[in-house]
């Protein structure tokens, strides 16, 4: 298992996915400080915390734009590397189990996205210094939105990594991953976004300044429940289908 981790790691540092998780956030935080500097006084007049501002102003861009669309392109690149080439069929030729090398797979590429979210907060950090912004840093919501916004996007990653696997075409599972984000916005200021998984990480990630999410705590684990269901049913027919 330690080899097939390694094998895997090494794979993803030639594909340069690592540079654009680390550097796409800084772009985001980018754009919600000018936009904090743009509107200072109407943020910040009747005393709201500027760093709460900036957070949220950052989270704005990135939840609802890059978020989505990283995951796309992490889980099409992590199935990329071995639907190219008939790369399945010369790894599973080799002693391992279907089952093990699916698992992993996933893991790593959602661990490629939690690193995005630690370059995104490192890059709110930096631009909040660099700015100067006064105020008491908010650390319990930078640590618990982004990693409730982390668990809510599960059942996201695990789609599109089943889609991912099971086409070959890297058009499909980016289209489906980016068309099914685009709705997201407008659905999750309805009454209707608990039925659809895509606005999760938008009401995890803004949900108190939202009247909507009062059911907060459901979407944790309804994004469980279908994280463990969608990875299962993809797992068993990956391990049942004959690789060609």
């Amino acid at each position: 298992m330690k080899e097939i981790i390694v094998v895997e790691l090494i794979k993803l540092k030639g594909s340069k996915i690592f540079w654009i998780v680390i550097l796409a956030p800084a772009f985001m935080v980018l754009q919600g400080a000018v936009n904090l500097l743009r509107y200072y006084d109407l943020f910040t007049g009747q005393g709201q915390n500027a760093w709460e501002q900036l957070y949220t102003q950052s989270m704005i861009f990135y939840v609802m734009i890059l978020f989505p669309v990283l995951i796309s392109v992490v889980m099409t690149l992590v199935a990329r590397m071995e639907n190219a080439h008939h790369g399945w069929k010369q790894y599973l030729s080799l002693p391992v189990k279907k089952e093990v090398v699916y698992t992993i797979k996933f893991i790593i590429a959602c661990g490629v996205i939690f690193i995005n979210i630690l370059a995104l907060l490192i890059s709110i950090l930096i631009s909040g210094f660099f700015l100067g912004l006064e105020g008491n840093l908010p650390w319990q919501n930078f640590i618990v939105r982004p990693m409730a916004m982390y668990v809510a996007a599960l059942p996201v990653m695990a789609v599109l990594y089943v889609v991912s696997i099971r086409h070959k075409q890297m058009t499909i599972p980016l289209g489906i991953g980016i068309g099914l984000a685009l709705p997201a916005m407008l659905v999750a200021n309805s009454k209707f976004w608990l039925v659809y998984p895509w606005t999760y990480p938008i009401m995890a990630a803004l949900g108190v300044d939202m009247d909507l999410f009062s059911k907060g705590p459901i979407v944790y684990f309804v994004s469980i429940i279908l994280l463990i269901i969608v990875f299962l049913s993809g797992s068993k027919n990956f391990c049942q289908k004959d690789i060609i």
